[in-house]
């Protein structure tokens, strides 16, 4: 029976697209201010050699407003600034020997938390797990849309919870709840026990028409299958995922 190991890892490329800003900045020959503050009393800048924190008292407005040609939030804590960022928080699967009578499944996690656009995309762009031997080479057969087969050769990711082959994975988790973050499983990449993988695609992102504010955390689900004509060796993989902010 030929048996192969597979080692797959992620690393993260961050591509962040920056808004032209309208920003609360007032300022004069005589003074500036940075962030106004529209209420009973507050400071910015709250700070010594031991903490820094900014307050607020008796705020008048709270919440965002928009139109086709503005956007504007208002509320205690508005940082001026937007932020993208993405953190991969397991750093290697190894979804150990495989055979051709079963598949073989690994986690993997990543986090995105933004402030301050309209939305972003994850997407994967490297080619599924492969073999090198000299002048050979073999590439795990990346999945349409579809379920485990053991026998076929396969490689297949999801973002969501998974029963089948196994118990595994888990969806989509926004910090601390929905009312916070909204980052979703893309089309293709949401359904339970369905799996696919196709390099250029989006498997991460913020629905239409809400904001990227606040923290998501990601599982990437991987799955494996061989058939007995998979050439035997060590298949690796190098996960690269790029982060795009809309606006």
């Amino acid at each position: 029976m030929k048996r192969l190991s597979l080692l797959a890892g992620i690393v993260a490329l961050i591509v962040v697209l920056v808004p032209k800003l309208g920003l609360a900045q007032y300022s004069s020959s005589n003074y500036k201010a940075n962030e106004l503050i529209f209420g009973s009393g507050g400071d910015t800048g709250q700070s010594s050699s031991n903490y820094s924190a900014s307050v607020s008292a008796g705020g008048l407005g709270v919440g965002n407003y928009a139109s086709t040609n503005y956007k504007a939030y208002s509320g205690f804590l508005t940082p001026n600034e937007p932020f993208l960022e993405m953190q991969i928080d397991s750093t290697t699967v190894n979804l150990g020997t495989l055979d051709a009578n079963s598949a073989n499944t690994g986690n993997a996690t990543f986090h995105v938390r933004a402030y301050i656009d309209t939305g972003y995309t994850v997407q994967t762009v490297s080619q599924p797990p492969t073999y090198t031997s000299g002048a050979s080479s073999h590439t795990l057969a990346a999945m349409s849309l579809g379920a485990s087969s053991p026998g076929t050769e396969q490689f297949g990711i999801n973002l969501v919870h998974n029963t089948l082959p196994a118990n595994f994975g888990a969806d989509p988790s926004p910090q601390p709840n929905g009312s916070f973050a909204t980052g979703v499983a893309a089309a293709g990449y949401n359904t339970a026990n369905q799996y696919k993988y196709h390099v250029g695609d989006i498997i991460a992102q913020t629905p239409s028409g809400s904001s990227g504010w606040g923290l998501t955390d990601f599982t990437i689900s991987y799955i494996a299958n061989i058939s007995l004509l998979t050439p035997a060796g060590n298949y690796t993989m190098a996960h690269d995922l790029v982060i795009v902010a809309t606006y």
